[in-house]
């Protein structure tokens, strides 16, 4: 039930910033679609306050104006079922963010800078004893996007995400995947 709540949120989110998108000014590519892997964690949960669980994020932006973006991304960041977030086992942290991303052309690869808002929902422990928590939190990030084709770029991205979950306030992840423009 919880996690068809999150799917319609997505969908909301999703629709919600392809109207506020607004016209755009002719570019060469108007869409970007990323597949990411990578790593994270939180920084105040005892005792796992590591940043190396796995996680994957998948992105989807618009261009609204000459280098900004507007663009949601989704992801999961998991801990392995003997391992601890604060006095849960085993969760999952699946998140949504939408965001503005600014872009700034260094030569042979663009750097990015996004802001934005996310919902977070860290799932319940493996053994069932602590329930599921969700919350609203803020999204940093900073992005490369070095091409390969005229559609093809390898994109990397570090964000920090501020939440207020019951254990895990402060997460860190770091990503990199391929990106196709169209």
């Amino acid at each position: 039930m919880r996690r068809r709540r999150f799917q319609d949120s997505a969908l909301l989110a999703g629709l919600l910033a392809a109207v506020l998108a607004g016209p755009v000014a002719a570019q060469e590519h108007l869409f970007r679609a990323a597949l990411f892997t990578g790593l994270g964690g939180a920084f105040d949960a005892e005792p796992s306050d590591d940043l190396d669980h796995s996680s994957y994020q998948l992105g989807f932006s618009w261009t609204i104006e000459p280098d900004v973006l507007v663009g949601v991304r989704y992801g999961e960041l998991g801990w392995d079922a003997d391992e601890a977030l604060g006095p849960r086992l085993g969760s999952d942290l699946q998140y949504l963010t939408a965001a503005g991303e600014y872009l700034f052309n260094e030569g042979y690869y663009r750097s990015g800078l996004y802001f934005g808002l996310g919902w977070y929902q860290l799932e319940e422990d493996a053994v069932a004893e602590i329930s599921s928590d969700s919350a609203i939190g803020l999204v940093l990030g900073l992005t490369g996007d070095f091409r390969l084709t005229d559609r093809f770029s390898i994109l990397v991205e570090l964000s920090g995400h501020y939440t207020d979950l019951e254990d895990a306030d402060i997460l860190g992840m770091g990503h990199a995947g391929i990106a196709f423009h169209f």
